[in-house]
């Protein structure tokens, strides 16, 4: 726990309160130049977010009435993407923030981020005038906020949800990484926001919820959405002792930092030598719902849309006897009546079943079917190289 590793380092760290979910910091709020957070004194609230999990620290927040007096929402503006399809003219869908929708379905006044980027962003006319009322608070945004806009804000008034436990997994992707590296605990943080010179997601820690178990399935579609609602919760809870005057905000300890970087296309791509079937099975997980996993079959880009590790005990016996001198990668399909099943020999060691795969342009087949489809000779082999 970070307020308790701190106060072992020496660093400041203040009285805590248990919660439901874990703990947070007491009791002191700061200045904004010569002004004070009043106590009672409900909050203007610019809210900027874009997906499910802004959606639920909006709602919480808007649920606590006597906590504000306006919410501004700002959301990424709306984009055409393309569903592809055979015609010339591909047809579009128009992909709408959530936030948007649940902003507009409680008649929050929404503004959208201009197509020329959050540097031209222009907030509504109150914020331009200073008060220790005004608060900025961001949750899923996807943008950076710029200094001038940050500047409009007290400096504990300025507010990130993330679903991790800073300052590990700092970034775009800190739920991803989490499930990727098998953590068995995570949990939500409020921070404040910092210009981006001095680090993402590098501002002091007001509130935290801790010690929530990742579950051994978890994928980040199951994830994501209790951590949000945590997030919600917390956010309140911060925003009541601010309210009050009773929060402190905790230095984040800069030799405990682990980054999590945006998931790109490329970082999909299994490394057979590298990664163990359970290291596959992890990063499978965490980023299927963006890229799933791939590798190539004769050089052909194939996805491996569901798999599985085998431990030792259920592996098939002739598969145990073949592993001598095998190198990762490679693929044998094992026969058992008229059952099909796909196993790749991996690092460490290791086996990984492949139930589902999609090669590139083709429908999503079961093992059966998909080496069926495969060139007579490596049919007859009944194995290949994965690379």
């Amino acid at each position: 726990m970070l307020l308790i590793n701190n106060a072992l380092r020496g660093l400041p760290y203040p009285a805590c309160r248990p919660t439901s979910h874990g703990w947070l910091s007491r009791p002191i709020t700061r200045g904004f130049g010569t002004t004070r957070t009043v106590r009672g004194e409900p909050f203007r609230i610019l809210f900027c977010g874009s997906d499910e999990f802004s959606v639920a620290s909006l709602k919480a927040v808007h649920q606590a009435k006597d906590l504000w007096s306006s919410i501004d929402v700002v959301v990424p503006a709306e984009k055409e993407i393309g569903r592809g399809g055979k015609h010339v003219h591909k047809q579009q869908d128009k992909y709408t923030p959530a936030l948007r929708l649940y902003a507009e379905m409680n008649d929050l006044p929404t503004h959208s981020v201009p197509t020329t980027g959050i540097k031209t962003f222009t907030p509504p006319e109150k914020f331009n005038t200073p008060s220790s009322s005004h608060i900025l608070l961001t949750a899923s945004f996807g943008h950076i906020i710029p200094v001038k806009l940050l500047n409009l804000f007290p400096p504990e008034h300025r507010l990130n949800v993330h679903p991790s436990l800073l300052p590990r997994w700092r970034g775009a992707a800190p739920v991803q990484w989490t499930i990727a590296e098998g953590d068995e605990k995570t949990g939500v943080s409020v921070q404040r926001l910092e210009r981006f010179g001095k680090g993402i997601d590098s501002g002091d820690i007001v509130g935290r919820v801790d010690n929530v178990v990742v579950p051994t399935a978890a994928t980040y579609d199951t994830l994501l959405p209790h951590l949000a609602n945590l997030g919600g919760e917390l956010l309140v809870d911060v925003l009541r002792r601010l309210k009050d005057g009773t929060a402190t905000f905790v230095p984040q300890d800069e030799t405990q930092v682990t980054l999590a970087p945006k998931i790109t296309h490329d970082m999909a791509r299994v490394k057979w030598s590298e990664q163990s079937a359970v290291g596959i099975d992890h990063w499978h997980r965490a980023i299927h719902h963006q890229y799933p996993v791939w590798t190539t079959v004769l050089d052909v880009p194939t996805q491996l849309i569901d798999v599985r590790p085998i431990p030792s005990s259920e592996l098939p016996d002739s598969l145990s006897q073949e592993r001598e001198g095998l190198q990762p990668g490679t693929a044998i399909l094992h026969k058992s009546g008229k059952v099909r099943r796909l196993f790749v020999y991996c690092a460490k060691d290791s086996w990984l079943e492949v139930i589902e795969l999609q090669t590139a342009g083709k429908k999503v087949l079961g093992v059966k079917d998909w080496w069926n489809g495969l060139a007579k000779g490596v049919r007859d082999s009944g194995r290949l190289q994965l690379r």
